[in-house]
């Protein structure tokens, strides 16, 4: 075990130098003192030992100590602090020193097994101690300062053993063996006996009240808070868990216990489980910028848990409705009525009713047949309440729903009510359900389509791009999309946007971020990515290479028409593009982190699944294509290597329609586009950084 390893070699050796005579210590380290004494060059000379003694180059890493995995020594001396009262300190303080020292110099260091090295390494790091006890001051007292983090998991881990769960630290993580279904039980009983209705009234009106939703965009604002200042934070509330939990008790029960006292026992509980279970809630933003292909995967894994556990899927109403309205307009009406049973029009007017109906959008609504008859007489009070039944969940939602990061087990999104009784329905929240509008229908529509020999996922991406063409029209911006065939290679470009100062290429992907992936399964997390932001980019890539190297290229239009579009010294901005959302994923610093480990890290499944080991297989050769494109754009611009993958983006369509709603032309759009391009606030949730950046 890594921990009793560097334990016994802290415990077995001891500082050598005084702190009071400085003219022996630099005697003692051989420093040369011809221009006089500073006490620097001990500390730069300890620095220099320790380097020396322990740090490694990476080329060969068989053996070696990664520098996460010597840093994660720090978790494990914090958790067992809490957990078994063990005093961390001495060794807390060796490890800053050597962690300090070695910052700037490679990832790997000498196994523990090499004693001498380790040894040299200790001394010098005690030395520095004793040299310069107050740099890094350790005290009890102050752990939960200097590692707010790994405090706060800890003490959430201890709050769960006191009721009743096991744990063990293996690989410095905690890992929760029994006793956590106890403790889930209990949340779910709590929020089944107060009912969920209360519990969803509650946290809305506390999202609301904390200022976190924008009536501009019609959303609640999920963000990171993680700082610089770590210690200044505190565990989030995990609204996304306690949201869909509340979802299975559709009623409230105002007897009995106070409901407050019990909400607050429900939140700390929520807070305690999906602290201390998973840890995924990052304290400092920095974070967010330093990851390494030995770290991507399980940061991003963390990410998507964070989305799951704290967040919810969001849409602007209007625009869902837009997106039902125009995506399946390409289904004539006879066929739709014979599908469904009611016409296009009359579903969409629905939908825009149901949320008229809605005036206080911080509570759930309560939606009666009776009341929609009133408002469209023109629609048979029959075909109404058939509307309202499709648009229903008729049984119990997320009814399997009590694991936290268990996101397989929601089926809220797929569709927006909840069925109270024969005309009675539920609209939780109008934000959350929009992005449900979509599923409702499209899955009674899939079974019809495949009937009539076409896919209907394969016709809505063409109609997304028809969707995304007539929303850049209607605002004025001129955009080119079509095959080109250079020197043998074939390709297409889905949407090319000219503005004087830079070319958008936009590539769209159905794919959409599964259950298991937002689950935290790390192998279909990698699949996900591999078919939408990587796919795009390499689609995207091969476009802006042609364009680099030929400085043009030569469109051609599905109705024959060509375009040569010149590049004009013009810099190239690439857009992978979802419909829908892969929340914190989006965000500029956190995609780039994946799109460079690619190019140096291969990536493996033990699965034995044909399918999984095909994919793989497919990931394989995707990133030889990644690496190719890097290599090409590093030939053609030396500068290229400086800031790689700066020009990518990865966006979803809600995301770039903001983008065009506040655009008058091309030039405008790639201003606009391009507000949140410098700037990062670290929240991971972009409405929230554009928000900010288009009032800036």
């Amino acid at each position: 075990m890594l921990l009793d390893e560097y334990k016994n070699l802290v415990d077995n050796y001891f500082a050598t130098i005084s702190p009071d005579n400085l003219q022996e210590v630099c005697k003692q380290l051989s420093i040369d003192t011809t221009n006089g004494y500073d006490r620097s060059q001990v500390t730069d000379k300890l620095y220099q030992n320790i380097r020396a003694a322990i740090h490694l180059n990476s080329e060969n890493k068989a053996g070696k100590i990664s520098r996460t995995t010597f840093l994660k020594l720090q978790s494990d001396l914090i958790y067992r602090y809490i957990l078994y009262d063990e005093n961390p300190v001495e060794y807390l303080k060796v490890l800053r020193v050597i962690q300090d020292s070695c910052r700037q110099n490679g990832d790997y260091f000498s196994p523990f097994s090499n004693i001498e090295d380790w040894k040299t390494a200790i001394v010098n790091a005690k030395n520095f101690n004793t040299f310069s006890s107050s740099t890094f001051s350790t005290k009890l007292e102050s752990l939960r300062k200097n590692y707010p983090k790994d405090f706060d998991i800890a003490t959430s881990v201890k709050q769960l053993v006191d009721k009743g769960c096991k744990v063990e630290i293996k690989d410095s993580d905690i890992h929760i063996i029994s006793g956590l279904e106890t403790v889930l039980n209990e949340i779910n009983e709590k929020v089944k006996t107060i009912g969920g209705i209360i519990v969803l009234k509650s946290l809305f009106i506390h999202l609301n009240r904390q200022k976190k939703y924008s009536a501009r965009f019609e959303r609640y604002f999920f963000t990171r808070e993680a700082s610089g200042i770590s210690f200044d934070q505190r565990p989030q509330i995990p609204f996304g868990f306690l949201l869909n939990l509340s979802l299975k008790y559709p009623y409230e029960n105002l007897k009995g216990k106070k409901s407050q006292d019990l909400l607050d026992e429900i939140i700390h509980l929520a807070i305690i489980i999906s602290n201390g279970a998973f840890g995924v809630q990052q304290y400092n933003f920095w974070n967010f910028h330093f990851q390494t292909g030995e770290t991507i995967i399980q940061f991003l894994t963390e990410i998507v848990l964070w989305d799951t556990m704290f967040a919810i899927p969001q849409c602007r109403p209007s625009s869902a409705i837009d997106i039902c309205d125009n995506l399946f307009a390409f289904i004539g009406d006879n066929d739709f009525q014979n599908a469904l049973g009611f016409t296009r029009d009359e579903f969409i007017s629905v939908l825009k009713e149901l949320n008229k109906v809605v005036t206080d959008i911080h509570s759930p609504t309560v939606v009666y047949h009776s009341t929609l008859c009133k408002s469209l007489k023109q629609i048979d009070k029959s075909t109404i309440q058939a509307i309202l039944d499709l648009l229903s969940h008729q049984s119990n939602v997320n009814e399997k729903y009590i694991l936290s990061s268990d996101y397989t087990s929601i089926d809220f999104w797929k569709k927006p009510l909840m069925k109270l009784g024969a005309t009675k329905f539920l609209l939780v929240n109008k934000s959350w359900c929009a992005p449900n509008y979509f599923e409702a229908i499209a899955t009674p529509l899939r079974v019809n389509f495949k009937s009539h020999r076409r896919d209907l996922d394969n016709e809505l991406g063409r109609q997304l791009e028809i969707y995304l063409q007539n929303k850049l029209t209607t605002k004025g911006i001129t955009f080119i999309t079509g095959d080109y065939d250079v020197e043998g290679l074939h390709g297409e470009c889905d949407l090319l946007i000219e503005s004087e100062k830079a070319i958008i290429l936009i590539e769209f992907k159905k794919k959409v971020l599964t259950g298991k992936a937002k689950s935290g399964v790390d192998i279909d997390l990698l699949i996900d990515l591999s078919e939408s932001v990587l796919d795009a980019q390499i689609q995207a890539g091969r476009t802006e290479i042609i364009l680099r190297e030929k400085v043009n290229i030569k469109l051609k239009a599905k109705d024959g028409s060509t375009k040569i579009i010149n590049l004009n010294n013009r810099h190239v901005e690439r857009v992978a593009l979802t419909q829908l959302e892969f929340g914190g994923l989006h965000d500029r610093s956190i995609f780039k982190h994946f799109l460079i480990a690619l190019l140096a890290h291969s990536y493996k499944t033990f699965s034995d699944d044909p399918e999984i080991v095909e994919k793989f297989k497919k990931l394989k050769g995707k990133q030889a294509k990644w690496v190719k494109q890097y290599d090409k754009l590093c030939e053609i611009d030396p500068k290229y290597p400086k800031y790689p993958f700066f020009d990518c983006w990865f966006m979803s369509l809600p995301q770039l329609l903001e983008v065009i709603n506040l655009s008058t032309n091309n030039n405008s759009f790639y201003e606009t586009f391009c507000k949140t391009k410098h700037v990062t606030l670290n929240t991971l949730d972009w409405y929230k950084e554009f928000d900010i950046a288009t009032h800036m």
